[in-house]
């Protein structure tokens, strides 16, 4: 398949700029450039499925219609990375709601195509499950959880999966059978576009294209970024930390609390956070904890890091939990100011200067929403770093790559390890300071 892909490549190359090599055009700086010129690529190798996991028997044959035609239509899109009008499965096609579809689908594609890996999908599997459905005289709510796993082009044996992706769907009957009248869906992206247009209510038509090209200004000097950590000769990092982060064991927790088919949480020994803005903060903490950084109950609100119980509790003790257990901006202003016992961590590095087990964050327009762990450095034959995979919850991904975020700001979090208890400078490792190599 990956040979069909790279043949198919020449010859499209051929017709639009010359006779090239095919690896002197992927690794061109104008390849995104001319990316939207090959979105016609097809292969009788890909697999490309819309398929519904459970709750078909809730719905008529002809209320599924709309559902499936509407992520039959959008999958294919962003796979292609192609721009295709999808207003046209609404009831009106010029309401607020079918422009926040429209522009959300715009956006993630025109940022995806700023982006320097290939972005298309080779293969993909969607999977819905059908949940609810509430019939309120006139419309019909009907509530849909996505799971998907895709293969990104630039890294095509990868199996990159995202879960528990809410969606919202009202339909209503016509002439002509059930139609869309709205959809929303809880991802990143879409939230971010719905948000804006929301804000920007006597503006909606513009406001979608300023934050894009504020967006793809971000994109332009994180592959600047990128291109400087590559040129960079610095190989290792020194860590002041008197004891060593378990890498391993915090990307195996990772790994073993997610899944590609739906949302768990490990209920068991901490708290969930998915109903207050997301359980993703509360997630990697779970993972830097269980690859031995441990809990930090004291300095101030901003110098903690502990989950005991469920309530809030700043004192120095080992009960409650701190804002920086669960919180995107808590965290990093912790990671950032705590010294002496706890965590210690860089922030102010190359932002592609990352390792196994650190920690990224995104946002947009110096807003911090996300957290997620890093599970891998993708690099090419020459050791340039291309990406990074992450895992993360809300929404769930496993291995998924960095650059594929509908969010374009990006900070990293390097964990070097931790620290003693103040109380007990003896206590811990007797080793030299930790060296860590990059990956």
């Amino acid at each position: 398949m990956k040979k069909k892909f790279l043949i198919s490549l020449i010859l499209i190359v051929f017709v639009a700029v010359g006779l090239i090599f095919a690896k002197d055009f992927i690794n061109s700086p104008n390849f995104k450039e001319i990316s939207a010129s090959i979105n016609s690529i097809t292969s009788n190798d890909y697999v490309r499925i819309v398929n519904i996991r459970s709750g078909e028997d809730m719905l008529e044959p002809e209320m599924l219609a709309p559902i499936s035609k509407y992520f039959e239509t959008t999958c294919a899109s962003t796979a292609d990375l192609k721009l295709t009008d999808i207003t046209t499965l609404f009831f009106d096609p010029s309401s607020v709601n079918a422009w926040i579809n429209q522009s959300a689908l715009d956006y993630l594609i025109n940022l995806r195509l700023a982006q320097t890996n290939d972005l298309r999908m080779t293969n993909y599997e969607c999977n819905l499950r059908i949940s609810e459905i509430n019939d309120t005289g006139d419309q019909l709510e009907v509530v849909v959880t996505e799971d998907r796993t895709v293969n990104f082009a630039f890294i095509p044996n990868i199996d990159s999966s995202s879960s528990g992706i809410k969606h919202t769907f009202y339909l209503k009957k016509d002439d002509n059978g059930y139609v869309i009248v709205e959809h929303h869906q809880e991802e990143d992206y879409f939230s971010m576009i719905e948000k804006t247009i929301t804000d920007n209510s006597g503006n909606t038509k513009e406001a979608p294209a300023v934050l894009l090209n504020q967006a793809s200004a971000v994109v332009k000097d994180l592959s600047l970024e990128k291109k400087a950590n590559n040129a960079s000769e610095q190989k290792t990092r020194e860590a002041n930390s008197k004891n060593p982060y378990d890498t391993k064991s915090a990307v195996s927790y990772a790994m073993t609390w997610i899944n590609s088919q739906g949302v768990i949480r490990n209920t068991d020994e901490y708290g969930v956070y998915d109903q207050y803005d997301g359980n993703c903060n509360n997630y990697i903490s779970q993972c830097l904890h269980a690859g031995g950084i441990p809990m930090d109950y004291f300095g101030d609100a901003n110098t903690q890091w502990k989950w005991y119980d469920d309530s809030i509790n700043l004192e120095e003790t080992d009960s409650g939990r701190s804002p920086a257990w669960a919180g995107v901006d808590e965290f990093y202003t912790y990671a950032s100011e705590n010294t002496g016992y706890g965590l210690d961590a860089i922030v102010d590095d190359n932002v592609f200067s990352g390792s196994i087990g650190d920690i990224l964050q995104f946002g947009y327009n110096q807003e911090w929403h996300h957290s997620v762990i890093i599970t891998d450095v993708i690099k090419d034959a020459n050791g340039n770093m291309l990406d990074y995979l992450i895992n993360s919850n809300t929404t769930d991904r496993i291995n998924y790559p960095a650059s594929a975020y509908g969010y374009p700001e990006m900070r990293l979090i390097k964990i070097m390890g931790w620290n003693d208890n103040p109380a007990d400078p003896n206590a811990g490792s007797e080793n030299e300071p930790n060296t860590l190599q990059n990956p």
